[in-house]
């Protein structure tokens, strides 16, 4: 018999990350903190192959562009804002998922966000 999505074993609490080391995945609106007028960054993993954080702005919050020695994807899980990434710019919601090469980038926010970056 073949399983579901729904099964025990297919248990999304947890997420394999290398051989038998095993860490808990939390719901990201429990770990999302919001500062009034400001924002936040939270380290979520570090490893050695990449890292992800949970980053969150409050409205008109902007994180100036500014030089970054990474590639970084980012996920707008809330909210809406534009990215600066080099000379581009562009606006994201809820959904968007945005790729920022190293170099320059920013992001200014318009509605509360919530994002997930991985580098």
């Amino acid at each position: 018999m073949g399983t579901s999505p729904n099964d025990a074993e297919t248990d999304m609490t947890h997420l394999q990350l290398s051989g038998d080391q095993m860490k808990r995945a939390d719901n990201i609106k429990e770990i999302a903190n919001f500062i009034p007028a400001g924002r936040d960054k939270k380290d979520i993993f570090k490893g050695e192959h990449f890292n992800i954080v949970v980053i969150t702005l409050d409205n008109g919050v902007e994180i100036a562009p500014h030089e970054e020695p990474y590639d970084v994807f980012f996920y707008v899980i809330s909210g809406k804002g534009s990215f600066t990434a080099g000379q581009q710019q562009w606006e994201a919601e809820a959904g968007s998922m945005v790729f920022a090469p190293k170099g320059i980038r920013g992001i200014k926010c318009i509605e509360q966000m919530t994002i997930l970056g991985i580098r």
